[in-house]
């Protein structure tokens, strides 16, 4: 009997990956928020100081610029509650290759969410530093490196 080289990747370690990398996301999520949340007080209460500082800032074009970017922090964040309503890590009844597969798409899908988050949470970030209102503690963390 020859059994061979069994080079068939485990689905527990790709599964693995996309926890790893959904933790990784959730982490972003908090950055949102906090990014909404001054977002927020920008828009009911700070940009009327900007405009007593500096008369020729157009509120109204700053307020649809946060709405905008509100928006597509709100997206994102319901794109990763989508995915984690959707997502099963549980695979009884499947095959490690059915299993494999289903991992490996769930990886690219939390990538893409990965990729969306960085790219709002930078736009945003450039956008709350023009009002000087980016923590300390939250200078480009996000960047989770390649994946």
């Amino acid at each position: 009997m020859f059994l061979g080289c069994n080079n068939e990747t485990d689905y527990k370690v790709i599964r693995q990956e996309v926890v790893d990398l959904h933790n990784k996301v959730m982490e972003d999520g908090e950055i949102a928020s906090k990014n909404r949340l001054m977002l927020d007080t920008l828009s009911r209460i700070g940009l009327k100081a900007f405009k007593d500082t500096q008369p020729g800032i157009d509120t109204i074009t700053e307020q649809k610029n946060i709405a905008i970017l509100i928006g597509k922090l709100d997206q994102v964040d319901q794109d990763m509650m989508k995915w984690m309503q959707e997502f099963e890590p549980d695979v009884e009844g499947k095959g490690n290759a059915e299993a494999v597969k289903y991992f490996e798409g769930e990886r690219i899908k939390i990538k893409k969410l990965d990729s969306q988050y960085k790219q709002i949470l930078n736009e945003s970030d450039v956008y709350l530093k023009k009002f000087n209102l980016i923590p300390s503690s939250h200078s480009m963390e996000h960047d989770h490196g390649k994946h």
